[in-house]
């Protein structure tokens, strides 16, 4: 297996540590460090076993994405290739790091290991595609490690919320966690559906050019058909996860007395203060990120800069992303 470089591996690794301190002080109490540990390391596990046996089964490259031109071949092969795997890889990783702990583990405790299996997961994912990246490692590494993450974290959120009633109920209702795997794998596969099109079109049209080739290589018909399922695949997966997120962090509150005591309402406005300066610093980067696409990349159309693009891409995406956590900070309990 081929490695980043190490600076790009820290990247990783330092987003992945920010997500985990995140999860752990979000909820009124933090899980147990082992239990962390065992799910991140799980996670990492279970993802590389996966990759093995994907690249046995089904090979990769940017051949596989060819036939992907209409929605219908793209929820297919999102669903399969995408959704179900890479969700049961999180599911058996949160399920054999919460086995050890089974007799005692609460049901928050249980959505939290399912986000930490999801971050061991990105942590795989993102090193890998900083590798493929070369000199843009670092970026590509930084950018993964918050979006990507985020997104992995999200679908985790999903299939917590299930995983919740399942420990609620003494570990047996097994069809919840059934439910909660497909319902994940199906918001996955919804979220990747959209953008497969305009991939495939873009890897086709960059591989018979011989090399990249501008945005413009992507048909307006492509474009018209796979934006609004893109944009309906982000927006289910951001709001579903979410509300989740808000929800198991107030079941989660509700019969925990440590949220009446003074010290504990205290840092619970610290971080609601927090998520008041990030909430609006996002939008600055949001503005600051389109303003760069429109200035640095407009002076040659015809000669796109990776760099630049990458750059304005994860400006906007980290803004996003900024407002995003803002308001995740709000919901500390």
């Amino acid at each position: 297996m081929t490695l980043p470089p190490i600076p790009a591996i820290a990247a990783v690794l330092f987003c992945a540590a920010l997500f985990i301190l995140l999860f752990q002080y979000l909820f009124p109490r933090p899980a147990p460090w082992r239990l962390v540990g065992a799910a991140v390391v799980a996670g990492a596990v279970c993802t590389y076993v996966l990759s093995l046996v994907l690249r046995h089964l089904v090979g990769a490259g940017p051949a596989s994405f060819d036939d992907l031109t209409t929605i219908p071949a793209a929820f297919t092969f999102a669903i399969l290739r995408v959704g179900l795997p890479e969700e049961l890889a999180k599911v058996m990783a949160t399920l054999l790091a919460l086995a050890p702990f089974w007799r005692r583990v609460s049901p928050a405790q249980a959505f939290q290991t399912a986000l930490y299996s999801a971050v061991g997961f990105a942590i795989v994912e993102n090193q890998g595609y900083a590798t493929a990246f070369g000199q843009h490692a670092l970026l590509i590494a930084f950018g993964r490690g918050f979006l990507a993450t985020l997104t992995h974290t999200l679908l985790a959120m999903i299939f917590g919320l299930f995983l919740m009633r399942f420990v609620a109920h003494g570990w047996r209702h097994w069809h919840l966690v059934v439910i909660g795997y497909l319902v994940a794998a199906g918001a996955h596969a919804l979220y990747d559906t959209g953008m497969l099109p305009i991939l495939s079109e873009y890897l086709r049209a960059a591989r018979e050019a011989g090399g990249l080739t501008a945005v413009q290589s992507v048909s307006i018909d492509t474009l018209l058909t796979a934006v609004p399922v893109m944009i309906g695949g982000i927006t289910l997966v951001l709001v579903a996860g979410l509300w989740s997120l808000r929800r198991a962090i107030r079941r989660a509150a509700c019969d925990d007395l440590i949220v009446t005591e003074a010290r504990h309402q205290a840092v619970m406005r610290r971080w609601h203060r927090s998520g008041n300066i990030v909430l609006p610093l996002g939008a600055l980067a949001l503005v600051a990120a389109i303003a760069w696409g429109v200035f640095a990349e407009a002076p040659q159309p015809d000669k796109p800069d990776l760099g630049n693009a990458l750059i304005s891409t994860f400006g906007f995406a980290g803004g996003f992303f900024a407002m995003i956590a803002g308001w995740v900070l709000w919901q500390k309990r």
